[in-house]
């Protein structure tokens, strides 16, 4: 495949796993475990695309760095004091209680379906992103990760 004519289209995933903006964060995780992937963008009943959440978007959006993470309960547990438990599970609930809309990062980055492949990569180097999401008139087509770029050389030899 020459990638100087490759477009977005054809080269990106087709199969993406979305969710709805009231999607809960916890199952969001569920997804994200069982489906082995890092990301998962949000999109409204008209696959409209409104933002991404990550991994990194559940760490640092939802889990407040003040509160007890589940390492440490755990590791406290034995000594910790009835209030403890408590404040913990408190945070517990507060982090199940968020949604796709209150974690996610938006704008996600988006691509044109008709962008060329070096383009998608420069955005993705510029913006310091694992993945774009590919679009047309922001409805959401696809997905494209590091690897088709590593896939592409694979191709040109």
């Amino acid at each position: 495949m020459d990638s100087a004519k490759t477009l977005a289209k054809d080269v990106m995933k087709k199969e993406v796993i979305s969710v709805l903006p009231e999607t809960p964060v916890k199952e969001i995780a569920r997804i994200m475990v069982e489906q082995k992937i890092s990301a998962l963008p949000v999109v409204n009943k008209f696959n409209e695309i409104l933002g991404v959440v990550s991994e990194s978007d559940l760490i640092s959006k939802v889990v407040k760095p003040h509160e007890p993470g589940i390492m440490t309960f755990l590791y406290h547990a034995a000594l910790a004091s009835s209030s403890e438990v408590l404040e913990y599970r408190k945070a517990m609930s507060r982090w199940n209680a968020q949604t796709a809309e209150q974690a996610m990062t938006s704008p996600a980055i988006c691509v044109d379906k008709d962008e060329a492949i070096e383009n998608v990569g420069r955005i993705m180097l510029d913006d310091k992103v694992k993945r774009v999401f590919v679009t047309e008139e922001g409805h959401l087509l696809g997905v494209i990760s590091r690897s088709v770029f590593v896939e592409l050389l694979l191709k040109e030899e």
